[in-house]
């Protein structure tokens, strides 16, 4: 409830909100209204609203890149000109949440001012004693003794050159994004990692500062997501987590040695959601139907079996020709349905053939994605999805932020159209990658 000010009229009210952004309307004699001199955007629920972001507190947040194994922030608070002290204090970085770049490693600090006014100068180091002449080193700007922040505020230093970096006091966002046609291009074309370098060096240099979290969620197998980090040569962006085979498998990257130094290529299996999978599943049964449809056609070239269970015992997959797709989905679901059995069907691709995946109910891209959020504790308008195909529509519907990427597949473009424009679902202009940071860009997440 605001409070109103008898002597000015002026209604106010303060509330302490985790950092992130959020949605305000006003009711004024039970009517929801918004102020007509600030911008209003569309929301689901109210109409249109209000948006604040609510940031970390006031302090001083420095993010050094460099190649020494130590840094050392040498540093003192200056106000009004004057030193607090006349001692230079020393600090020294820890490793940010970060791979780095060619440059070296991410490093941190935070210093909480004392005065709203202070001004922060400094100038960093090896952590070598400035005695040992051959070893020492030390970084100060080209065009004066100290770097400065001017104000409380999160600054950014690469290559001798200090920057503002909003994005370092705001809460951490979760992006989860679909692989191929998403992150990645066509596997057979020169160019499959272009777009997906780009989003490698902007997630390493920006999102990752902050602790945001990276997600894949694909309809590959572990090891076709592994065989694709080996192939890739460091452009595609190492993530968090991967959630595989279309929702039915989670794996955390193996941090045993720290995330800065994992390779991508060892993950550890999220059994929690494995065994949470198995109500209202029987692969027996669902194995057996599936081959009783295909009886029904006998010809491999109209439907086919890729995976019976045998690598991912929550996933019966198959290929069916155009021609008898619709067929063939309702032979399944009648079967399902006899068996009382609780399986979700989803299908995917374009061409004369598309993927069928039957998976447990309580599995599928967008299951398994609230619960990765829910366990890292992500707000719902924190965490972004994004996607190409058919197989990422329910992933995208769900109630947070979405991307379609300008290469998306007709289905999904179609299903796009009959949404309604509220703004949660972004349609980005550009391809691939480039698509998702758009996106990003567009959702004010970048």
């Amino acid at each position: 409830m605001l409070q109103k000010d008898p002597a000015t009229g002026v209604f106010t009210a303060k509330a302490h909100l985790p950092p992130g952004q959020y949605s305000y309307v006003y009711v004024v004699d039970g009517n929801v209204v918004t102020d007509p001199g600030l911008q209003t955007y569309p929301d689901a629920e109210y109409g249109d609203v209000h948006r604040i972001w609510s940031f970390l507190p006031d302090l001083f947040r420095v993010f050094y890149c460099t190649g020494w194994e130590e840094a050392v922030l040498n540093y003192r608070r200056v106000v009004n000109g004057q030193p607090l002290t006349k001692e230079w204090q020393q600090l020294t970085m820890v490793n940010a949440p970060s791979r780095g770049n060619s440059l070296g490693v991410w490093k941190m600090a935070t210093i909480v001012p004392t005065d709203p006014a202070e001004v922060l100068e400094f100038t960093l180091n090896n952590g070598v004693p400035a005695g040992d002449v051959a070893r020492f080193k030390e970084d100060r700007p080209g065009s004066g003794p100290v770097y400065s922040c001017p104000f409380p505020g999160s600054f950014k230093l690469a290559k001798g050159m200090l920057r503002p970096f909003p994005r370092g006091a705001e809460a951490r966002i979760m992006l989860v994004s679909d692989i191929d046609g998403t992150m990645i291009g066509d596997m057979s074309s020169a160019d499959v990692f272009t777009t997906s370098e780009r989003f490698a060096d902007y997630w390493e240099n920006s999102a990752s500062l902050t602790g945001s979290l990276l997600v894949y969620n694909t309809g590959r197998s572990l090891g076709q997501f592994v065989d694709l980090m080996k192939k890739c040569d460091g452009k595609v962006a190492i993530p968090d987590v991967v959630i595989t085979a279309v929702g039915t498998k989670v794996w955390h990257l193996d941090e045993t040695n720290g995330r800065t130094a994992a390779s991508g290529l060892k993950w550890i299996e999220d059994t929690n959601w494995t065994l949470s999978l198995d109500a209202g599943w029987n692969l027996d049964v669902v194995r057996r139907l599936a081959r009783q449809v295909m009886g029904a056609y006998n010809d491999v070239s109209l439907l086919c079996i890729l995976d019976d269970g045998s690598e991912h015992r929550h996933r019966m997959a198959l290929t069916a020709d155009v021609k008898v797709l619709d067929a063939v989905v309702e032979r399944l679901k009648d079967g399902f349905r006899r068996e009382r059995l609780e399986v979700r069907i989803i299908t995917s691709g374009n061409g004369s053939h598309r993927y069928i995946d039957c998976v447990p109910q309580s599995a599928g891209k967008e299951k398994a994605l609230q619960y990765v959020r829910q366990q890292f504790g992500i707000p719902e308008h924190l965490c972004v999805a994004a996607g190409d195909s058919g197989n990422d529509i329910l992933m995208l519907e769900g109630d947070h932020p979405a991307i379609v990427v300008g290469n998306a597949q007709p289905e999904l473009v179609t299903w796009l159209v009959r949404q309604e424009q509220n703004g949660k679902v972004i349609y980005a202009d550009a391809s691939y990658a480039d698509g998702i940071l758009e996106g990003l860009a567009r959702h004010s997440l970048y």
